[in-house]
């Protein structure tokens, strides 16, 4: 009984210290047609690679291990690859701000984009989309907790404005959306339990239960 004690402290103690750090590369692959997903770490900072046949993701943030548990902070990242926008602006005399916005893709309308009025934490506080012509027009009356403005439609890159750009004005905003090759993951945190690390592979659990193993790159 003593023996099996100790073994299972053994055991224990190894596995604690064994996910104390996490180096190098590994990939994870659901299958030949259902892309692959590369994490790789280096000193506390990892990044996040999804590659798939259409499109990809990635992320990149700092990670941190905590009684077998993976945490994955991903951190704000801005696309080189960002959508445009140019402002034409002129001063509103009355206490009001109006916003005239045309959207397009390469000279082409976007219809359906969504204009969302967000606060400094960037939450939604209200939005409307683009209609014919990638036209909104809006008049915004109260604006004390307005911080930014998004410009977006599924598949390009996003924009964002700092609210006190338009503030008491009255402006016309032209988008030039920019296809979106790689969408960049959101600033959050991930948790993920570790089943098991080796030397060539890296094993993890998500929320859902679901195991995945990750295979140390060459």
């Amino acid at each position: 009984m003593y023996l099996r004690y100790i073994l299972f402290f053994f055991l224990s103690f190894t596995l604690s210290s064994s996910i104390a750090q996490i180096a190098g590369t590994y990939v994870y692959s659901a299958g030949v047609d259902a892309g692959r997903r590369t994490l790789s770490f280096k000193g506390s900072n990892f990044s996040d690679k999804s590659t798939g046949h259409i499109s990809g993701k990635y992320g990149e943030g700092s990670y941190s291990l905590k009684n077998n548990r993976l945490y994955l902070n991903y951190h704000a990242l801005k696309d080189k690859d960002s959508s445009i926008y140019k402002i034409d602006i002129s001063n509103n005399p009355s206490n009001f701000t109006r916003i005239y916005i045309q959207a397009f893709e390469e000279k082409n309308p976007v219809n359906g984009a969504g204009v969302t009025m967000r606060d400094k934490n960037f939450n939604v506080l209200f939005s409307v989309t683009t209609v014919v012509n990638g036209i909104a027009d809006l008049t915004i009356r109260k604006h004390a907790d307005i911080h930014y403005i998004t410009i977006d439609c599924i598949g390009l890159n996003s924009v964002t404005i700092p609210f006190d750009k338009l503030k008491n004005k009255s402006s016309n905003v032209f988008v030039d959306f920019k296809p979106q090759l790689t969408m960049l993951e959101t600033k959050r945190t991930d948790v993920y339990k570790v089943l098991n690390l080796f030397p060539e592979k890296l094993i993890l659990s998500d929320l859902n239960g679901t195991e995945l193993v990750f295979k140390r790159a060459e």
